[in-house]
């Protein structure tokens, strides 16, 4: 049986010396406000000094929750990280999965 999933993907590059900074200020956030209702997650080396958050929930409303929340995800690493040539933060995305095996 096939299950729908959202994912969501954020990239972000830590400022030149800050990266353990911002990996404890991470660990401090999913400490206080934790990310317990996403199946998983996990922060990717990409490569470059490029790093992801992905993380897989079961339902958009999860997702949301943790994106409407008082205290952002993000907003605990932003004061760490670079911006990209856009000006942005943050690049992100997100959305459904695809059962490719119904193709």
């Amino acid at each position: 049986i096939y299950i729908m999933v959202i994912v969501n993907c954020m990239k972000f590059r830590p400022k030149e010396g800050c990266k353990e900074e911002l990996f404890s200020a991470l660990s401090d956030y999913v400490k206080k406000y934790p990310l317990d209702k996403a199946i998983n997650w996990y922060i990717l080396d990409i490569d470059d000094g490029e790093y992801a958050h992905v993380a897989i929930w079961e339902t958009v409303d999860d997702f949301m929750d943790v994106v409407n929340r008082d205290v952002r995800f993000s907003d605990s690493m932003r004061p760490y990280v670079q911006p990209y040539e856009d000006g942005e933060d943050f690049h992100s995305f997100s959305g459904p999965s695809v059962d490719i095996h119904n193709f």
